[in-house]
């Protein structure tokens, strides 16, 4: 693993200011449950530095909508075998689980499970280079830089070699308030950034992932607000989600319809001779591209696909703006 370590700011206070450490790392069994936000919020991504504030008093929440974020045993997990290495896994509300491992000086991931509506399941396995997530301590001002290597399992695309680049920072230190009146202080807020790179039926594809955690060790040692937006970009499909949690409920609610649009089923899959979509209006115009890209039907959607006409192979429907993978 290549690794690359800035000291972006020396601050008077370092010694007495937070900081990740392997004694507040959280332990297996931790789990908190956070209130489900809405996805379209400002998530103040530009707020850095010492004594800042994050002023999230009046987001808007999912009314009675949770989600656990946890620390489990990795050993534990049913993909364990693709995280050698591996302790523990950090749990974003079953939508992210980061297989990482650690030391007195730094943390590591050994990669994540994703589900990714135009692909499915993504593993990805740092299984050549494992990732550099911070080194211990970790304080405001500190950041790393990280080149690493592995494979990339879906469904649709079977295992194929991936890179990336990464980078983490403490790139916050101050007030952090929650609806409800309630205002944390020493609020330390880490940030990853990291971009992995893989060719799927030919084409290049990136998954980029974007969080930021805010810590207050007083309340606990998992973070209390988190903000988390995973992409993937490419030729063939492009698909972008946000999660956006908090400790506290929010007091003023949007529907869930508002926040995202709801997923579209294909089915059966495989499929030999015709595909119905789930949650699509008639009318809707629509395309199939096979592995190289290339579209092989298109029209308007009616009340299923007729695929009889297709070479067995995997196959992407772009339908209504999104994307949906099917095999035949």
């Amino acid at each position: 693993m290549k690794i690359i370590t800035f000291f972006l700011v020396t601050l008077s206070f370092y010694g007495f200011s937070q900081s990740f450490n392997q004694g507040n790392e959280a332990s297996i069994g931790n789990l908190v449950s956070l209130h489900l936000c809405d996805s379209n919020a400002n998530i103040l991504a530009g707020t850095m530095g010492n004594n800042v504030t994050w002023d999230f008093s009046q987001i808007a929440g999912i009314f009675g909508v949770t989600k656990d974020v946890q620390i489990s045993d990795a050993t534990l997990d049913p993909n364990f075998a693709s995280f050698a290495g591996a302790a523990k896994v950090y749990d974003i509300g079953s939508t992210l689980l980061t297989f990482f491992s650690s030391s007195a000086n730094a943390r590591t991931s050994q990669g994540f499970v994703f589900n990714e509506p135009a692909l499915g399941v993504v593993t990805a396995s740092w299984s050549v280079n494992d990732q550099l997530i911070m080194n211990y301590p970790f304080a405001l001002g500190n950041s790393t830089s990280d080149n690493f290597s592995g494979n990339v399992t879906t469904t649709a695309t079977g295992t194929i070699p991936a890179t990336g680049t990464s980078m983490t920072s403490a790139d916050g230190l101050g007030t952090l308030l929650l609806p409800g009146n309630n205002t944390y202080n020493n609020v330390l807020r880490f940030h990853l950034k990291d971009s992995a790179n893989a060719s799927v039926f030919g084409t290049a594809v990136t998954f980029v992932r974007d969080v930021y955690e805010y810590y207050d060790f007083t309340v606990g040692n998992l973070p209390i607000f988190v903000t988390m937006t995973v992409t993937v970009n490419s030729a063939l499909f492009a698909n972008s989600s946000t999660l956006v949690l908090s400790k506290d409920q929010p007091t003023t609610f949007v529907g869930l319809d508002e926040n995202q649009d709801a997923p579209l089923v294909l089915f059966p899959n495989p499929a030999n001779h015709s595909l119905a979509i789930k949650g699509v209006n008639k009318g809707v115009d629509y395309s199939i591209c096979n592995r190289l890209g290339q579209i092989v039907q298109q029209g308007t959607y009616e009340n299923s696909l007729d695929v009889t006409n297709l070479p067995c192979g995997v196959y992407v429907v772009k339908i209504d703006g999104q994307v949906l993978t099917f095999s035949k």
